[in-house]
């Protein structure tokens, strides 16, 4: 004992160094999540389907590792180097079901593996290097043809092998699977040994006799001899069907025995005492051999379906000697091309005193008479009865009296008609069948992957723990009368689903089932014309009339759920997928319903912005919890229909509709709601803040939205909230802001994979956020991705370096060039704006004292330039003639003198010949420029006649003065600003520059316009 909890020590102390040496930070990094449970001693780390292209770094003292399902091509020795402490670890379909190889050494090192699964990686050989301790093995769906007595010699301690789907139709080896003769005889502690769908034409010899469950199924063993399971004393469930199946509806390529049936020998089965389960379903027998089961006394389950026993069932007496048995599947044995009147079972079934559940679907007959059943009457354990999918017309109303005992009745998938009022079924029904010899059609399909099981649940878990279930589903029920159910005594659930019901029920239907508490009317044409429909059942609790749209669809037919009022125990109503766009009753009323399933109709029609008439549909449902309206094609809720909805309401889900916004603020008069499902909207934003609008939240599912932003501190006092799903909306960053500090933090669960994050430092805030939260993010490294910018896309947001954007060196560096940069720039914006025209007068007075001037060579100029301007405008002529000439004629040098439209031009002449004359004549051409002058034809003429010159003289004559801000969009300014800046002047707003202005247009007149060209475009221009 004391060596035992020393070793405990040991191991706890390992485990808990070894997490603390990976910080919670590493962890968060890795790809898979990691559970570590020190009481059990565990460390499981599970990879299952992370896309993952090599073996991850991993804890050394993991326990458990899964790696299934992954894109892994090859795994090496050192992949599992420190991985001593091991103790399960899956490989299934580690390259999506393609070749994997495996290097050697891979497993030698795992001493204290048990359990390893190699599911779907292509191997041709059991692998040699297997720890020799390891106790459940796993090959399915490989390429192992072939074993032979080394195969497992170096691995004895097995108990359970998996080498099933090998070589089969799916996986086809093109040959016969080959086993040698005592290749698992040195597995003396093999259990459990499945080997089925693999060709196997024979059952494998020298067997151990430490065997208790041997699969053989679906293989091509024709014959079973007497010695085949000689010395497996120990075995309770053998498995062998499907090795001579029927193939004349097989979906799959089914090749038949040679002789039809297998062979089995009479005393095949005699040392197999202590068998439990056998199952012989899909062989094709005709015939039971009553030796088979002389010594199986103690076998409880017997499966026998899919043969060819329809004889059997009535005239043999193989179940005499089989007191255990509690399971009997007889299903399926149907006589081809053969529709009998009825079927008797026979009196050997009174033998099964223990037998609880048979099966007899797919039999084919028409009709249950007296004694079809009677041999089952005195069996007081039987509780399943399985008469489904037999195309029985019509059966004998006394019958079900005498199984009161029988818990289910499944009558499913037949064609039983209406009983009449006077309680005799009708006298035409079947007529049209009896004259026929072939087989009705079987609706149901054969057995998937022919494992010629039954189903796992014939009716749904509510409705068989409601009460004693009768299952009619899918039959020809198309009106019901009270006496439809008399005989069949006290039913707690009926299933009444797919049977074309097409009649106005009236609280008349079912007064013979006054205990109903689960009714299906699902799959039906349901007309709810009436306000006491369904009112005898006052004990019902469970209501499915989904799928019911037939007349919910039709213009002008009452739709009245008034019902429900008179339904004093209904808790869950199921009204999804019938299309309803409108009703006749304009607000549902229930004080015991408590869930509401409306999903798949039409309350985006009925809750139009301007039609009131269903906003209080659901406002009397006053104990209602659960409302699911997804599939609704809603795309506003008006805030005026919140406030109509039960205020007792605990979860609610409007998934996949069209909203785009959800009024937070309105939640808040539900005081309950736990869990608010929004997901597969188109959802903008989200509430700002959460612990106001829905303080009692628990889950908020927010998948699959338009959502782009968070606000901050949004979760702030959420205390409620465990679980928030953001996946796969349109996230490109998040502050830290937004999710409250450990200490403030209740969430359990964030869910963020699917959006398109942008990895830059923006998302540093976030990254450290999550590297030391305990919030768990599924699939953080896997899915959680970058989507920019285009050379991190796709690599995880969390491996994002956050280095780049806290180097202190570099970011001193950026901020010391930043300051720099920003008072250089004030320091140059400032004086400009106070010395620009000082400045600017400096440097050209300066220039001009080191250049000089280039003057005008022309000596045919009679004017220094022509001043042109708007002369019907009194203020621009005065100024021309007592500023502008004064400024060029009478100060400064003098030259020559200017010439004036209204001084020199001679009276009566025409205006294009002396404008033509001033312009040639005129060293330059000034434009005086106003608003009223440029839109004039006067100005447009001009600047044509000048440019003229400019193309016949090559001579640039154009100044430009503007008096006001002209022509700040013109392209023609913009051009002359960069090719001539200094012939464009402004009159400035400052009088002190008044001065610099008048000599910049003394300089302008008088310097040739070329010299004064910009350095970058002269090249362009020569003279002539």
């Amino acid at each position: 004992m004391m060596i035992k909890l020393d070793l405990w020590l040991i191991m706890t102390l390992q485990i808990t160094l070894t997490l603390c040496q990976m910080d919670k930070a590493s962890l968060k990094t890795q790809p898979c999540d990691i559970h570590e449970n020190v009481t059990a001693m565990t460390v499981v780390v599970n990879c299952r389907g992370r896309a993952l292209k090599k073996v991850p770094m991993l804890l050394p003292n993991t326990t458990y590792l899964d790696l299934s399902e992954n894109k892994i091509k090859n795994i090496t020795a050192g992949d599992f180097r420190d991985l001593a402490n091991l103790t399960n670890l899956n490989l299934n379909w580690l390259n999506n079901n393609q070749k994997v190889l495996i290097g050697a050494g891979v497993f030698s090192n795992m001493t204290m593996l048990r359990t390893l699964e190699l599911n779907g990686i292509g191997l041709k050989d059991v692998p040699k290097d297997i720890p020799k301790n390891l106790r459940e093995l796993k090959l399915v769906e490989n390429k192992i043809t072939r074993l032979n007595s080394t195969s497992f010699r170096h691995v004895q301690n097995l108990s359970l092998i998996y080498l099933s789907k090998n070589c089969y139709y799916w996986n086809p080896c093109s040959s016969f699977y080959h086993i040698e003769e005592g290749s698992f005889s040195v597995l003396n502690k093999l259990k459990h040994l499945t080997l089925s769908y693999n060709n196997i034409t024979q059952v494998p010899k020298g067997l151990p006799a430490s065997l208790r469950t041997l699969e053989l199924a679906s293989n091509r063993i024709s014959y079973v001899g007497e010695h085949d399971f000689q010395g497996l004393d120990n075995l309770t469930i053998l498995k062998i069907q499907g090795n001579c199946p029927r193939c004349h509806n097989a979906p799959y390529p089914c090749i038949p025995c040679k002789n039809v049936s297998i062979e089995i020998h009479p005393r095949a089965f005699a040392g197999l005492e202590k068998l439990r389960l056998l199952h012989l379903a899909g062989n094709s027998i005709e015939k039971i051999d009553p030796t088979w089961f002389a010594n199986l006394s103690k076998l409880e389950e017997l499966y026998l379906s899919f043969n060819f026993l329809f004889n059997a069932v009535a005239n043999n007496v193989f179940l005499n000697n089989l007191p255990l048995l509690t399971k009997l599947d007889l299903s399926f044995n149907y006589a081809l091309k053969c529709y009998p009147n009825t079927v008797t079972l026979s009196p050997s079934f009174a033998n099964l005193t223990s037998l609880r559940n048979l099966h007899l679907r797919g039999l084919v007959f028409r009709e249950i008479q007296e004694e079809t059943l009677s041999s089952l009457f005195g069996l007081r354990n039987l509780s399943v009865l399985d008469v489904g999918i037999n195309f029985i017309v019509r059966a004998k109303l006394d019958i079900f009296e005498k199984l009161q005992h029988v818990k289910l009745i499944y009558l499913s998938e037949n064609r039983f008609y209406p009983v009449t009022v006077n309680g005799e079924l009708r006298k035409d029904v079947g007529i049209g069948l009896k004259s026929s010899s072939m087989m009705p059609s079987m609706s149901e399909p054969y057995p998937k992957d022919n494992v010629f099981d039954i189903p796992k649940n014939l009716v749904k878990p509510e409705c068989y723990a409601a009460g004693r279930v009768l299952d009619l589903s899918r039959n020809n029920l198309f009106l019901i009368s009270p006496k439809q159910f008399e005989t069949y005594g006290k039913i707690s659930c009926l299933n009444l689903s797919g049977n074309g019901f097409a009649t106005a029920p009236n609280g008349s239907e079912f007064t013979s089932l006054p205990d109903l508490k689960y009714l299906d009317l699902s799959f039906n044409k349901i007309d709810l014309a009436y306000d006491y429909a369904f009112r005898e059942l006052q004990s019902l609790e469970v209501l499915d009339l989904s799928y019911n749209p037939h007349y919910f669809t039709v213009q002008g037919v009452t739709h009245n759920l008034n019902f429900l009022k008179y339904l004093p125990s209904l808790k869950v109503l199921n009204m999804s997928y019938n299309s309803i766009y409108t009703l006749t009753t304009k607000t549902m009323s229930s004080k015991s319903l408590q869930e509401l399933q409306f999903q798949h109709n039409s309350l985006g029609k009925m809750w139009r912005v301007k039609d009131r008439t269903y906003d209080r549909l659901f406002e009397d449902l006053t104990n209602l919890t659960y409302l699911d309206i997804s599939y609704n094609y809603i795309e506003k809720i008006p805030l005026r229909i919140y406030k109509h909805l039960p205020r007792s309401i605990q979860k609610l889900r409007i998934s996949h509709n069209h909203l785009t916004n959800v009024s937070w603020e309105i939640l808040r008069q539900f005081p309950h709601l736990r869990e608010l499902i929004l997901s597969n909207n188109n959802i903008l934003k989200i509430s700002g803040n959460l612990s106001s609008d829905v303080p009692s939240l628990e889950f908020l599912d927010l998948r699959h939205n338009l959502i782009s932003e968070l606000s901050g501190g949004f979760l702030l006092g959420a205390v409620n909230l465990k679980n928030l799903d953001l996946s796969h909306n349109h996230l490109i960053t998040i502050n830290q802001s937004t999710f409250p500090s450990e200490t403030e933090s209740y969430l359990k669960t964030l869910s963020l994979n699917g959006n398109p994050f942008h990895c830059t430092c923006n998302l540093l805030e976030f990254i450290l956020w999550i590297r030391k939260t305990n919030v768990k993010i599924p699939r953080l490294v896997t899915a959680v991705t970058c989507a920019m910018p285009e050379e991190r896309k796709g690599l995880a947001v969390v491996h994002f370096d956050i280095k780049e954007c806290i180097d202190d060196q570099l970011a001193f560096l950026a901020y010391f060039f930043s300051i720099v940069c920003i008072i250089c720039t004030t320091f140059v914006a400032v004086s400009m704006h106070l010395f620009y025209w000082d400045v600017s007068y400096l440097f050209y007075y300066l220039k001009a004292r080191f250049t000089g001037y280039q003057h005008l060579s022309s000596d045919s100029c009679i004017y220094d330039a022509f001043i042109t301007y708007d002369t019907k405008d009194t203020q621009v002529s005065d100024w021309v003639l007592n500023h502008l000439r004064v400024q060029l004629e009478e100060q400064g040098e003098r030259f020559l003198p200017i010439c004036l439209e209204e001084r020199d031009w001679i009276p009566g002449s025409a205006v294009l010949d002396s404008l033509t004359q001033s312009i040639q004549h005129s060293r330059k051409t000034v434009f005086v420029l106003t608003e009223r002058y440029v839109n004039s034809g006067s100005f447009k003429l001009a600047v044509f006649l000048a440019h003229q010159r400019l193309l016949e003289e090559n001579e640039d004559v154009i100044v430009l003065l503007l008096l006001e801000p002209v022509l700040q969009h013109s392209h023609f300014l913009r051009l002359r600003r960069r090719l001539c800046g200094r012939s464009i002047l402004e009159w400035p707003h400052s009088p002190s520059a008044e001065a610099w202005f008048w000599q910049s247009l003394r300089n302008a007149i008088r310097v040739d316009n070329q010299a004064m060209y910009s350095e970058l475009y002269s090249r362009y221009f020569t003279t002539k």
